[in-house]
Formats: C-alpha cells, structure tokens, sequence
C-alpha cells in the first residue's frame, strides 16, 4: 500500500545537477516554473520539453524514477481534463445531449495536461538532486533577510526539516501497523462502510500513538541536547555559489526571458 508512494525522494548520483547549490537549483525551478506559466501552446511547450530532456540527461536519472511521482495525480489530470473538454465552450466537434466537446476544450486540456507534467517534472527534478538537509539549508539561507522582519526564520525550516525526515518514517510505520492488523484479520477493502471505518480506526489509532512517541522522543532529545534555535549556530558545510551556479542560473533565466519573447 506504502511501498510505491513517492513523495519527492533523494536519488544519488553523480550528476552535475547534484553537484549544485541548492540555492541556485531553488531558483532556477522558479524560472522554469514560470517559463511553464507563460509558454505559448503548442512551440513554447515543445521547446520546455526539450529542456526538460536535456536536464534529464544531464542529471543521470531515468525517466521511470519520476513515474512514481506522477501516478497519485493522474486521477486529478484525468478528472480536469474531462471538465475541461465538456465544459470550455467553442466550434463543437462532438455532441451527444449535454455532452459537446469543443476544439478550444481539447486544445486547452492539452496544454494543461502537458504544462502539469512539466511542473512536476521539475518539481520531482529538484528533490530527486538535491538532500532534504541541503534544500533547508539553502532555503534558510534566501530567507535570511526575513529575519529583520521578526521572523524566526531558522526555527520555521527546523520544523520543515523535522517534518520531511519524519515522512518516511511515518510510512514505515503505516505500513508495519497495517501488516500487524491484517495478521489478526482484518480486511479493509470488505465489509459494510462501518465496519471498513472500525478497521480504518484501528489502524489510524495506533499510528496516531505512535506518532506522538516519536515526537515526544524527538522534543526530549533536543532538549537534552540545549537546542535553544538558530543564534550563533554554525555549519559543518557551507554552502557557497561556483562558477557552474551561475552559469544554471543564467541559462535558467534566460529560457524564462526567451519564452517570454517567443
């Protein structure tokens, strides 16, 4: 049921893209997220698709590593796609009673199914390269200037932090409950709709304690270890943008601006 479920996962390689600051890979999604934004349908797309090849070829990854990222949302993309082709109105090339389908419907679908990909593609580019420590830590670092708006920027990336390394172990143990109840019968995919939601519960509630545990063992540990936030703290490795940061940002920056002038 957990096996398959991925949600963002660090893939190592020895990549160039790996090799980067997370700080510059931050930025350069973002110009590519709004090059996805603002591309003209069908060229613009085409184009972004050919980057997102090289990026893939650049980054020693397989294009079956981003599937699992993908299949949760092929639901949604399937269900938008039907709203979008029965209800955008337009020269009808289909019609069957209240159903009419439109080649402005068809062609917005289209380029909404391509630009969602696209998105996640990034996205799951993004985590695939780059370790949930050194996401926070160059986050931390963009969002420094914050701090002389009061806010507490360190203490809100610990907790980003704590909350990504606590997933797979929150799975972990999801799915190590939900063998333990099926070992003593219990069946969630039979049964009337209060007996699957009696079976839910006794599966949600003690991985609810279990949960807490963890979270109460974490606080204890912090707290035996002085944690007091982010004053005068230092850094085992600091980052620090090379030649080859600015060269991505640059070469993402200006993908954004061709794409405008496409």
């Amino acid at each position: 049921m957990f096996r398959n479920i991925s949600l963002g996962q660090y893939i190592p390689t020895s990549s160039l893209l790996h090799q980067l600051d997370p700080r510059s890979k931050v930025l350069g999604a973002l110009f590519f997220i709004l090059a996805i934004f603002v591309a003209p349908f069908p060229l613009g797309l085409v184009f972004l698709y050919l980057v997102t090849a090289i990026l893939l070829f650049v980054s020693h990854l397989r294009i079956m590593d981003f599937w699992p990222a993908f299949k949760p949302f092929l639901i949604i993309i399937l269900i938008t796609v039907i709203f979008q082709l029965i209800f955008i109105p337009g020269k009808y090339l289909f019609k069957f009673y209240i159903i009419s389908i439109s080649y402005e419907g068809i062609q917005v679908a289209v380029s909404f199914t391509l630009r969602f990909i696209l998105l996640l593609f990034i996205v799951q580019l993004l985590t695939a390269t780059t370790t949930p420590v050194a996401m926070m830590d160059g986050l931390e670092q963009m969002l420094n200037p914050l701090r002389k708006l009061g806010l507490a920027v360190h203490e809100l990336i610990m907790i980003m932090t704590i909350s990504l390394r606590f997933i797979p172990i929150f799975i972990e143990e999801a799915e190590r409950i939900r063998k333990a109840q099926l070992c003593r019968g219990a069946d969630f995919r039979v049964g009337s709709l209060s007996q699957r939601l009696k079976n839910l519960f006794a599966w949600l509630l003690p991985l609810l304690r279990v949960s807490i545990k963890r979270a109460e063992d974490l606080s204890q540990a912090m707290e035996a270890r002085a944690y007091q936030g982010g004053e005068g703290r230092t850094r085992l490795n600091v980052l620090q943008l090379g030649f080859n940061d600015y060269l991505y940002l640059l070469i993402m920056a200006a993908l954004f601006g061709g794409i405008l002038l496409f």
